[in-house]
């Protein structure tokens, strides 16, 4: 290993000296900004401090308002369920009203449509009857009227006074 001598006064006092000539430099000029940066410093530190402050009395009252939420859940719950059911309760009772009408109306269209279908079916059945029957009543006729009534009920009818017209 190597030895080295010690240093001499000189080689300390120059650096010593080169250190003290800028230390009162900085000092001198930088003493007014390094003071204003550690004032802003602690201006924002203090700001985060109270931010913080801040968030954590806003967070407190967020978990005191979520524990009474909590606590109140149940009522909540149930005050939900007896507004739902209430509101079912009254949907139920509309819509089993628009039934009843929906069939009334049903039933009064069947009654409606009944009675105009067996009007129908009456006329037709009273043409079909009255048909037959001059058919049947035709031919009885043919087969009962001789030759000699039919010219009597030609003159008959001739002498009327408004058959000629």
């Amino acid at each position: 290993m190597e030895h080295h001598a010690p240093p001499s006064v000189r080689e300390l006092l120059l650096p010593a000296i080169n250190f003290a000539i800028y230390l009162f430099i900085i000092v001198r000029r930088g003493k007014g900004p390094l003071i204003e940066f550690f004032r802003q410093r602690a201006a924002r530190l203090s700001e985060a401090l109270a931010a913080g402050a801040r968030a954590r009395a806003k967070a407190e009252e967020l978990r005191a308002q979520v524990n009474r939420d909590r606590e109140n859940l149940p009522q909540v719950r149930a005050e939900l369920r007896a507004e739902l059911l209430a509101v079912a309760t009254r949907e139920r009772a509309k819509i089993l009203a628009l039934a009843r009408d929906t069939a009334d109306r049903i039933r009064v269209d069947a009654r409606v449509l009944a009675d105009q279908e067996l009007a129908q079916a009456r006329s037709v059945l009273r043409g079909e009857t009255v048909g037959e029957a001059l058919r049947r009543a035709a031919t009885i006729l043919r087969g009962a009227i001789t030759t000699d009534d039919q010219r009597r009920l030609v003159r008959e009818f001739m002498s009327h006074p408004g058959a000629s017209q």
